[in-house]
């Protein structure tokens, strides 16, 4: 159970990380208009492109955030099977929750990848 738990205390501090890095950079987008230009609030097409690229951020953010659970859950179920009798019984089972969590990041990173094709066109980039 020891390595389980350095896993859990490492997957939770790389989860600070990452969340205080993601809300980092979305106070500076909101604030940067704001103390550059206080007009700049106002003109719609500055607020746009602020959304725009907070909105890009939140999806990196996303598959950072999905990437690293995918990851961390591995290691996690790794390390509580580690010294169980049940690990080989259990193996055709870790494999398909892994093969499937990778689908799922896949489907996350094309999801966020259709969202950036669509917000370049409305950028008309």
């Amino acid at each position: 159970m020891n390595a389980f738990i350095t896993q859990a205390q490492e997957a939770a501090k790389q989860w600070g990380e990452l969340s205080t890095a993601f809300f980092q950079q979305q106070a500076k987008l909101f604030q940067a208009p704001l103390a550059a230009n206080p007009a700049a609030a106002s003109d719609p097409n500055a607020v746009m492109a602020g959304l725009v690229q907070a909105t890009e951020q939140a999806d990196e953010f996303m598959v950072k955030a999905v990437k690293l659970l995918d990851a961390q859950s591995a290691q996690l179920l790794d390390a509580a099977l580690q010294d169980s009798a049940a690990k080989d019984s259990l193996a055709p089972v870790v494999a398909g929750y892994k093969s499937a969590s990778q689908a799922v990041v896949s489907a996350v990173e094309q999801l966020a990848q259709a969202r950036k094709a669509l917000l370049d066109k409305t950028r008309g980039g």
